[in-house]
């Protein structure tokens, strides 16, 4: 360290202490400020940024411990290191000095060989934390420029990728709850679980920023087994606390990555049983396009998790190429008509699904319902079915997470299906 540009601070209402100090610092080639008061010590450390201070405690307007309480609050100054220097013997005293933000204690009457020591050991500690600061976070610099490079040749955004895996360790990942209606009754039926991100810093994050990331990578495991595991726990307590509800349901998404894994039906299988979960009222949702994908494997998957006797949901039905061979093939029980078919009023595709539905034995679920009119029409639609169709939607409700669904339910507890 090269010390003609080293400044150290004295702070000592004794201005015999303060030259003797001040002339020792001063021939070793330090630049040297002087404070007799605790009022003088904070402003020079403000406007000079001393390397170091040192900085006595029984003072007659400021204590060293408040001079050093006030440093350390400031964010311009709370890195600059602290040795107390002082007569004091109490061991208590000692130990406050630390307490407060000081990195080491010197007893008067002091020896000035020490002295220079303790100063030239905490310089050079600094100094080589400064340096690994620096370093570390010119490694972050050239990791932001890597994954963004390595983003750009695999199509994978690894920077959100890394933000992930964080939020995953920290339980910044939320689950939020949207009610399901059966259309015939207007009664509760269930619950879909929706994925949310609480960012320290952006707040809620939609998953349409997220979730085809997770997908796609190796994150939809520990996720998924999240999901599934906190939405049948949550089930379990309104299920408790609200007895007449003991037949509400709850609907989690799966993908096709999780479904290729055998390791889904022992995730399912464990909460279902560590949440004392009546099979039935677990429902799980896949796309279309897993049951277009490797027919034999899906298939049995799908059967081991059917042997549980949970029941299963094709989500945004229609939106894809869905072959009628599967949907008698699979062991499908629900078809989820996608909300665009609804904002867009195309009713006679509506009405097409839901009725390929029935003859089939299945029941329907209707997305996206946020006016009275659009519930009205879809009434009218299935008059004569309306016992299986489920409506989801603003005009019910928007996803809550679990403590307004919890409020939510505790309004309508007296009218679950």
């Amino acid at each position: 360290m090269n010390k003609s540009k080293t400044t150290i601070l004295l702070v000592d209402d004794t201005r015999y202490n303060l030259q003797i100090l001040s002339n020792m610092l001063s021939n070793q080639g330090y630049d040297v400020l002087e404070a007799i008061n605790g009022g003088d010590a904070i402003t020079l450390a403000i406007t000079h940024l001393p390397d170091l201070i040192l900085l006595d405690i029984k003072m007659p307007d400021i204590s060293g411990y408040e001079v050093c309480i006030n440093l350390k609050s400031n964010p311009i100054t709370q890195q600059i290191p602290i040795i107390f220097i002082s007569s004091i013997e109490d061991v208590e005293e000692k130990v406050e000095a630390f307490a407060v933000g000081g990195i080491d204690f010197i007893n008067k009457p002091f020896h000035l060989i020490e002295v220079l020591a303790r100063i030239e050991t905490h310089l050079r500690i600094s100094s080589l934390q400064t340096q690994l600061l620096e370093q570390t976070k010119l490694l972050e610099s050239q990791n932001i420029i890597l994954q963004k490079e390595l983003s750009s040749l695999t199509g994978i955004n690894w920077v959100l990728y890394s933000e992930l895996q964080q939020a995953i360790e920290r339980k910044e990942l939320r689950l939020f709850y949207q009610p399901i209606f059966n259309l015939k009754t207007d009664l509760i039926n269930g619950f879909e679980a929706l994925i949310r991100w609480q960012h320290p810093e952006r707040g809620i994050v939609s998953p349409d920023e997220f979730i085809s990331l997770v997908e796609s990578t190796d994150l939809i495991y520990p996720i998924g087994q999240w999901v599934i595991n906190t939405a049948c726990e949550q089930l379990r307590i309104w299920q408790k606390c609200f007895p007449k509800c003991s037949n509400l349901t709850m609907s989690v998404n799966v993908s096709t990555k999780q479904i290729a894994e055998l390791n889904l039906v022992e995730d399912v299988r464990r909460a279902l049983c560590d949440h004392q979960i009546n099979p039935h009222c677990l429902k799980l949702e896949i796309t279309e396009g897993t049951v277009m994908g490797n027919r034999e494997h899906t298939l049995q998957i799908l059967h081991q998790l059917k042997d549980l006797k949970i029941q299963f949901c094709i989500d945004d039905f229609g939106t894809g190429y869905s072959s009628l061979r599967r949907l008698t093939d699979f062991p499908i029980d629900i078809l989820k008509i996608d909300r665009s078919f609804i904002y867009n009023e195309e009713w006679i595709i509506v009405k097409a699904i839901g009725s390929l539905a029935f003859i089939l034995g299945k029941s329907i679920v209707v997305e996206g319902i946020e006016t009275r009119a659009q519930l009205t029409v879809l009434k009218s639609l299935f008059s004569s079915s309306l016992e299986s169709c489920y409506g989801q939607g603003y005009l019910f409700a928007k996803p809550l997470n679990a403590e307004l669904a919890f409020e939510f339910l505790e309004d309508n507890s007296v009218i679950c299906d």
